[in-house]
């Protein structure tokens, strides 16, 4: 009896020597094999995506196919790939994976994709429901954190139903490494925090406005006057500044977009409580690429505030 891989390999040749395709009764004839033998192994191809078939009226038309088949792509990529079936339990993999969670292939496959990742993923559950998701139909994607022997990485995840040649269903999860860009993300906003931190406990309140004076961030000192940041933001800068002390105060802060800096704009502020503030204020523009104004920053300090009595001096 006939060796199948060989049959198989047999069909294939036929194949080769025929490009524009053969039907069945045609491969029998030219490799020796019978009809139904001859089916059987193009349905496996097929399954491999090794193989293609045209219709040409009623006749099928049996073809090599000119596509990559699915199993040497994954196996090539550098991309991580594992296919579950509908326990999800590992059925496919690349190499990537098992090198990523620090096992071997032969300790993965064939086991529940929960129980292999158990302990190494911090945010499984999330990676549980979008499985049970996929297995619905639904597609959808997480973000894993994951934390093994004193790495800490980060996957973007595709979980994507996939469907088996015997019809049932199944999960492919598409996996790319965003550790780098996630850990940036991570430091970055830490720095921001830490900025911000600093920033609010400055004696000084910071604010920035644009070009037309109109309040884009005011620092939480501002509280200390009875102000409320949020409600400051997107109001023109001059709302807070008494009307006698408007219009010289907005021209010369104003006056920054062409002049690049100035110091020491005094003005007053009615504040919450009632009192009148004198606030000074050192502003500064920020330019893009071209050299055009985008926004002023500066700094508001309470003048009263840094008023110190001068001690008498002491009597004889």
């Amino acid at each position: 009896m006939k060796d199948p891989a060989e049959s198989v390999s047999q069909v294939v040749e036929t194949l080769k020597k025929n490009p524009w395709g053969l039907s069945i009764r045609e491969i029998a004839g030219s490799s020796g094999m019978n009809r139904m033998s001859v089916a059987k192994y193009l349905e496996v191809l097929m399954a491999k995506g090794i193989v293609e078939v045209r219709l040409f009226g009623s006749a099928k038309v049996y073809y090599l196919s000119r596509q990559i088949p699915v199993t040497t792509f994954i196996e090539y990529t550098t991309r991580h790939y594992c296919i579950m079936d509908s326990n999800l339990t590992v059925v496919q993999l690349n190499g990537w994976v098992p090198e990523t969670v620090g096992m071997v292939y032969e300790d993965m496959i064939n086991r529940p994709i929960l129980e292999v990742l158990k302990g190494r993923v911090v945010n499984l559950d999330e990676c549980r429901i979008a499985m049970e998701k996929a297995l619905t139909g639904e597609t959808s994607m997480v973000i894993v954190e994951n934390r093994f022997k004193g790495k800490h990485m980060f996957f973007e995840i595709f979980h994507m139903p996939v469907q088996f040649p015997d019809g049932s269903c199944g999960v492919m999860a598409v996996c790319q490494d965003i550790s780098e860009k996630k850990l940036l993300e991570i430091a970055l906003r830490k720095e921001a925090e830490r900025l911000l931190d600093l920033i609010n406990n400055l004696p000084d309140i910071v604010f920035s406005v644009n070009p037309e004076g109109v309040l884009t961030y005011i620092s939480h000192k501002v509280t200390e006057y009875g102000f409320v940041p949020g409600d400051l933001i997107g109001r023109r800068f001059n709302g807070m500044i008494v009307p006698e002390d408007r219009n010289a105060a907005m021209s010369q802060i104003l006056s920054v977009r062409k002049s690049g800096t100035s110091r020491g704009i005094r003005f007053r502020a009615a504040v919450r409580d009632g009192r009148t503030i004198r606030f000074e204020a050192d502003c500064m523009a920020r330019r893009d690429a071209s050299g055009t104004c985008t926004e002023i920053n500066g700094t508001l300090r309470d003048v009263a505030a840094q008023v110190r009595p001068v001690p008498e001096p002491e009597k004889p």
